[in-house]
């Protein structure tokens, strides 16, 4: 139920944002020092959004492959120590004294 609320909530946000954009179709001029750009704004919008979901995805993907990295690890240290422990089981106990 949760999932379908944020679902309705993210597509009225979408749905806002398309009419506040096609509303708003002046054109802008955006100076890049060297280079100066003329589009309208909707356009530099949607750049700049693709933009950060670029680079929201390279910092997930960086710290996903690091958990991943982590967690074989994690998992061969386990096989180490499972092993260990089922040849203790195996050996019968010796008491020497």
């Amino acid at each position: 139920m949760f999932r379908l609320i944020i679902f309705f909530i993210t597509l009225a946000f979408i749905a806002t944002s398309i009419i506040v954009s096609m509303l708003n179709t002046e054109l802008i001029n955006l100076d890049l020092y060297f280079i100066s750009y003329e589009a309208p704004i909707p356009l530099f919008l949607f750049i700049s959004f693709l933009l950060g979901s670029f680079l929201a995805l390279l910092f997930f993907l960086s710290a996903y492959i690091k958990h991943k990295h982590e967690n074989m690890n994690l998992k061969k240290t386990m096989k180490i120590k499972e092993d260990e422990i089922h040849s203790m089981r195996k050996n019968p106990l010796r008491d020497d004294h």
